[in-house]
């Protein structure tokens, strides 16, 4: 089974287009894959949406974090079909539902984990307009391997934890898969 997982970075900041109602305006600065078949990141900048298109394609499932709610509706202008019908595992909306809140991949990660994200989104689009898309490849590389190590870690063990607003811990009962059976039909953040 060939799960890819992915994050986008954004060009932009929700509030030069609008508000969050305009998030398929953010454009993209990079994507970055990583493929349980190879094992390989791949990165894809702004004017190459078609061979990252052609990978998530390919793929037997896309997995990401907050990907419907957010990555999908950025890169949604790029293509001519909708990308919520990629077999697809949003993992945000599994926790959300049993949390109750949406907890943050850093809140899950941590908690579960014992590994936190390096920086934050609006960091990154500062550091690509100063021109350290290095950089930015090298966070949203760890965004990836984060999601694909809280996504194997709950396949595994059924669970994920985080804290909660109260900053209690939580143990979140998750229904995640590894061994290649069609991902779950999940409702939209929306």
């Amino acid at each position: 089974m060939n799960w890819v997982y992915f994050d986008i970075e954004t060009e932009r900041l929700s509030h030069e287009v609008g508000g969050w109602a305009n998030i398929e305006q953010l454009g993209v600065a990079v994507a970055v894959t990583h493929s349980s078949h190879d094992n390989l990141f791949r990165v894809y900048r702004g004017n190459e949406m078609q061979a990252l298109l052609e990978e998530l394609k390919a793929a037997e499932c896309v997995v990401g974090f907050n990907s419907r709610g957010f990555d999908f509706r950025v890169l949604q202008p790029y293509v001519d079909f909708d990308l919520s019908r990629l077999p697809n595992i949003d993992l945000l909306l599994d926790v959300k539902a049993v949390a109750g809140f949406r907890p943050s991949l850093n809140n899950l990660c941590a908690a579960t984990l014992g590994e936190s994200k390096s920086s934050d989104g609006i960091e990154a689009i500062q550091w690509w307009r100063e021109g350290r898309h290095e950089e930015v490849i090298e966070y949203c590389k760890q965004d990836v391997l984060l999601t694909r190590r809280l996504h194997e870690f709950g396949a595994r063990e059924k669970h994920v934890r985080c804290t909660d607003r109260n900053n209690r811990p939580r143990s979140l009962a998750v229904n995640w898969s590894l061994d290649g059976l069609a991902a779950p039909l999940q409702p939209s953040l929306f």
